[in-house]
Parts: structure tokens; sequence; C-alpha cells
């Protein structure tokens, strides 16, 4: 490997305090994040439902919430994702409206200029106190990218530019000397930045990492990382891998997994409710879409793209944490076991979803040790 300096990691705060795992808020922002399906229970957003939601689960002890960052959906009957707030502007506004838990901006590196990224989460952790992170995106679907212009990247060249990106980021949080940056895809000249963020040595940055070049990325500059897996044997071995490569630059992580939750009375009500979501309200051309146009499904075997297509319209591909709260409070407990450290949560309806688990999954995972109680907010 070649040798790079290690990017100071972000340490403080409750996002990395001792006090078990870590829960996020995932997605609030967009219409059926949590399934691509037309079923009439998908979630729609409207501001004041997102701020309601956010509260509730910040006095409920969740350490974060974090956005997806959307500029169009996948079509089909319902066009699922294709209302969304901007990730940015979303995580501003809460900020005043929040005092504890820590808010994500979203943000495609292929879509927003550094200089600009750089000011308006410094802008956001001067109205949050301290309480803006950066979930960094390397890129999503050509259709998308073509909106803003943008030159589509291979791969690993859009690992290259986001790195370059980063580099800009971090150096302009600094609030150093002007400074000029040449790289092979990002110019800077004399690059500067003031206010410099509050949080020290800078705002909380967010990866997911799912190939082994995603992993190269996350693991220099990520203090948290995202992993994806569909069992706690999977994910044990991502976090190991994720964390081989960390100690590689001189680092640790913070390791994160996306999870959707389905919870009903009993574990064959909540098998039936994947089941109709994905089978009965199906939006067949919206979920080929989703697959193909963000998982390379056009070059999958037909039973792999059968299997993903259900997991797409009822968990979105999540982790899948499907069952009674009792069911799904040991599943999470199994993934803390596998050294996962926080779950960023979906729902297929956040409004009756987020009240359900902070009522009846979260005092299951207090009782068990598997998180500490977080007094109120309010």
């Amino acid at each position: 490997m070649t040798y790079l300096p290690a990017v100071p990691r972000t340490t403080t705060g409750p996002l990395f305090a001792d006090t078990g795992l870590k829960l996020g808020v995932f997605g609030l922002n967009v219409t059926s994040a949590g399934a691509v399906t037309a079923s009439p229970e998908r979630h729609e957003i409207d501001w004041d439902q997102n701020v309601r939601l956010v509260r509730m689960a910040e006095d409920a002890g969740f350490e974060a919430a974090i956005p997806f960052s959307r500029w169009r959906g996948f079509e089909g009957r319902t066009n699922p994702w294709g209302n969304s707030f901007d990730p940015y502007t979303w995580a501003a506004a809460l900020a005043a409206l929040t005092s504890r838990i820590t808010l994500f901006a979203t943000s495609h590196c292929l879509t927003v200029s550094p200089v600009m990224a750089a000011k308006q989460i410094a802008t956001i952790d001067a109205v949050s106190g301290g309480r803006i992170g950066l979930n960094v995106v390397a890129g999503w679907f050509a259709k998308e990218l073509r909106m803003f212009g943008v030159e589509t990247l291979d791969h690993d060249a859009r690992y290259g530019y986001s790195e370059e990106w980063l580099d800009i980021v971090l150096r302009l949080w600094e609030g150093g000397e002007d400074f000029d940056f040449t790289g092979k895809w990002l110019t800077v000249e004399s690059g500067y930045s003031r206010p410099a963020p509050i949080r020290q040595p800078h705002p909380p940055i967010m990866n997911a990492a799912f190939s082994s070049r995603g992993h190269q990325l996350a693991a220099r500059y990520a203090d948290l990382s995202f992993v994806s897996a569909l069992d706690a044997a999977s994910a044990r071995k991502k976090v190991g891998e994720i964390r081989e490569v960390a100690e590689g630059f001189g680092r640790e992580q913070s390791v994160w997994i996306a999870a959707s939750v389905v919870c009903a009375e009993t574990d064959q009500e909540a098998q039936e409710m994947v089941r109709r979501w994905s089978e009965v309200d199906a939006d067949e051309v919206a979920v080929r879409n989703a697959i193909e146009w963000t998982m390379g499904g056009a070059h999958m075997p037909e039973e792999q793209h059968r299997q993903l297509a259900k997991a797409v319209a009822s968990t979105m591909a999540g982790y899948p944490l499907v069952g009674t709260p009792e069911r799904i409070a040991a599943q999470l407990a199994d993934l803390q076991a596998s050294g996962v450290d926080g779950v960023a949560l979906t729902w297929m309806n956040y409004e009756t979803g987020i009240p359900r688990f902070i009522d009846e999954v979260l005092p299951i995972l207090e009782r068990e040790g598997v998180r500490q109680p977080v007094g109120s907010t309010r």
C-alpha cells in the first residue's frame, strides 16, 4: 500500500460515547425511503412531519439523523424516492430546532463543489453548536448526474475524485493559510474558508464502504463507515475487513450498517407485511430501475435479481430487522456482538414505525444492556 498520512479522527460527542449500540434515523427526507413499493403505507414527506419525528428520535436518545441525497426517483407507477428535501438545507433547518442529536448532510462529491461543501458544513456546525456531520457519497446513477452536466466516471475514478474532494474540504476546514490544489480532477486556487468548524479536529465524516476501493477511501478519511450485510456472520466479516484496512492507515473505525425495521405482533405478521409490499403492492418498473441503475442489476444472474427485487421492494435491501419487538431487539444485539457500532434505521412508514420502535424495541435494548438509556432532551 502506498503510504498516505493519516487523517485526524473525530472521536468526541454522543456518536462516539461508550453508551452501546448507536441509533440513527435514516432517509426520513425522501419518499418511500424504506422500500421501493407502491404500497399505500409507503413513507410520504412533509416538513412538519420530519421535524416532529427527528425531535422524537432525539428525545428517545437516538444519536443521529442521516438524510438521503436524491435528485430524482426510480419512476414506475409511483416514482419512489422522487420527492426529497435537499440534505444540506434540511440539516441546517433541523440544527436550529434540535439540541443533542447529530445531523448529517449527505453529499454527492460529483455534484457539489468542495469549497461550497466546506462552507456549508462549517455554517451548519455553528448553527448546531458542533452537531453536524458529512456523509460522503462517491457517485450515483448516471441519469441523476447528467442533470448536473457531470462527466460519468468509472468506479475507481469516482473514488479518486472523492479523495481529492475530501482533501480540499479537510484543508479548508483547517482554516490556515490560503492554498492551491492541483489534482487529477480538481483544482483550487487560493483556497480559503472562514470560519472553521466548531467541531475539532473536524466534523465527523461518514462514508459507505461496499467495495475494496471504497474501503480504502472510508478507512483513510471516514470516522464512521457503512458496511452492507444480510446476516450477523456476514456483518462480522465486513466489520473485520474495514477495520483491518483502517489499521493500515493508523486509524480506527466506527462501523455502522443500514437496516430496515418491519415490526409486528408476531413474526408471521411481519413476514406477511414483507410479502404484501414486495408482491401484492410491487412497482416492478421502479424496482427494476433501482436495481439496474444503482446495483448493476443488468449483469446479475436471474435468481439473484429475483431475490434482490424482493428485498428492494420490502426493505430497500438494508439489513432486515423483521419480526416482533423481541426478535428485532435480539437481531440488533447480534449485530452489536458482530462488532457493529451503530445502525441507521429505515421504516416503510416512519410515522408509525419510529414511535413503535421507541415504545417497544428500545426498552428491551436498554434492559438487555445493548445500549444505555439517554435522558430526554426536552
